[in-house]
């Protein structure tokens, strides 16, 4: 457990209606489009850098073969083009763990997709893999973001105080986490979910 980037093995994995697959570079970069229609900055308290194609393609491949980062491809079953990922990075290999990250494309939201899918990947992590916890940061104005990581299970464990700008005024956000001792997988996961 060396490397976070030997999940992948685990890969792919079913849960409900969705499937976590690998994903290419260039299926990141049409996820890149959506996140950026929606604004980016939005979505991340980190300085934001206007990249080309060319350049966003070679940060793509070089976070896919990082041995301390997973991203995953959030499929509907059947389905062969992605409609969001997860993100696994800050892989910490003696305390076994890493921080989240999801995005979900707008027209699949409030369905339950993201659930599912990080769900899916913290059973994938957690009870398969080994890891001892997941940790998330989000905006304290992305309600929707922490009912999720709730609703999955995570419990906040503190607040950065003004740390995200969004349009000239300064946010706090969240620091959630989940630790394996704490996580249940979804009661109503269907039989067979998994590899």
């Amino acid at each position: 457990m060396d490397r976070l980037s030997d999940a992948r093995a685990l890969l792919p994995w079913q849960a409900g209606c969705i499937r976590l697959d690998t994903l290419t570079v260039e299926a990141l970069l049409c996820l890149r489009h959506l996140e950026d229609e929606e604004g980016f900055e939005r979505l991340t308290c980190r300085p934001v850098h206007l990249r080309g194609a060319d350049e966003l393609r070679i940060r793509y491949q070089t976070a896919l073969e990082d041995p301390a980062t997973l991203i995953c491809g959030v499929y509907l079953q059947g389905t062969l083009r992605p409609v969001g990922k997860l993100t696994a990075s800050n892989y910490n290999s003696r305390n076994r763990s890493a921080e989240v990250g999801y995005f979900l494309a707008p027209p699949w939201r409030g369905k339950g997709l993201m659930r599912q899918a990080l769900s899916a990947l913290c059973s994938m992590l957690l009870l398969e893999f080994g890891l001892n916890k997941l940790y998330a940061q989000t905006g304290a104005f992305n309600a929707p973001s922490i009912r999720l990581l709730e609703r999955v299970g995570f419990r906040q464990e503190g607040v950065l105080r003004q740390h995200h700008e969004l349009n000239g005024v300064l946010w706090d956000d969240a620091i959630f986490s989940l630790l394996q001792q704490d996580y249940t997988p979804n009661p109503k996961r269907p039989a067979g979910a998994g590899r």
